[in-house]
């Protein structure tokens, strides 16, 4: 299982390449999360759903609703990750920005999101 880098960034040999199970999954998260749902052509339905709780209050309150969010699409759009936690957290040093942290089958990924951002 390979993955090109969902930013395009590159280093001295080039294009990154995410290569193994340990690195291409989590950058497919990565890539998921930073696509929202209606913007890739021919593919609608693909993509993170955070652009519903783009004008919501930033509180613990939406905080859980976006975990139950994003479990949920996120089995649909990506299968093969197997999702073993979620926590999603309003950020205590940024406005409008959560942390959200994924358990998956090869660790932690956390990434920060501000609410424009999707």
């Amino acid at each position: 299982m390979n993955e090109i880098d969902c930013l395009l960034r590159i280093n001295a040999g080039g294009l990154t390449l995410k290569s193994g199970e340990s690195e291409a999954l989590p950058a497919r998260l990565e890539e998921w999360l930073r696509t929202p749902l209606g913007s890739i052509y021919g593919l609608p339905e693909w993509g993170n759903p955070l652009v519903e709780f783009k004008h919501e209050p930033t509180n613990q309150l939406v905080a859980v609703f976006i975990e139950n969010r994003l479990i949920s699409k996120l089995r649909t759009d990506i299968p093969e990750i197997s999702l073993s936690g979620i926590r999603c957290t309003p950020a205590n040093d940024a406005i409008d920005m959560y942390v959200i942290t994924f358990q998956i089958q090869t660790g932690t990924v956390t990434i920060g999101l501000q609410k424009g951002d999707s």
